[in-house]
């Protein structure tokens, strides 16, 4: 009986069409197993690739290749002799490509031996910290009426 290995899988899903770049945290469970698969349907993708860095360096890229109809890449720490991933240690995976004007471009990224998880955009921050000072506005009006 062989162990299953531990796979985590994130989307993306692009409103428009035209380039974008998403960001995702790629951490891996030990050193030299990770293997990262991209995937899209070439009917709403005209190009797709991803990078994987560390910091500021780029340490992989691969380009997607269409196959059956649909883009696929992948990466392999198993079988690398140019890269050495660290187990535990967050990288960063930079997805890239061209949406076609079909409505909701949608991808995959999955990880096998490691987890994926979305970076959240800044305008997801600037929403939260928004929403955050607003709610301290209402509190402090709420207050300063009942001490009146």
């Amino acid at each position: 009986m062989t162990a299953q290995a531990a796979t985590t899988t994130a989307t993306f899903s692009e409103a428009s069409s035209g380039a974008f770049t998403e960001s995702f945290l790629v951490t891996p469970d030990a050193a030299n197993t990770l293997v990262v698969r991209l995937s899209g349907m070439g009917s709403q993708f005209s190009a797709l690739s991803f990078s994987l860095w560390d910091g500021s360096a780029s340490i992989a890229s691969v380009s997607a290749s269409k196959l059956n109809g649909n883009y696929l890449a992948f990466f392999s720490d198993l079988n690398s002799t140019t890269v050495s991933l660290v187990g535990g240690k967050a990288y960063t995976l930079k997805v890239t490509g061209v949406s076609t004007p079909a409505p909701n471009s949608l991808g995959t990224v999955s990880a096998f031996n490691g987890s994926v998880t979305p970076v959240p955009e800044p305008e997801s921050y600037a929403m939260f910290l928004a929403g955050l000072g607003l709610m301290g506005a209402i509190a402090r009006r709420r207050f300063s009426k009942r001490a009146a």
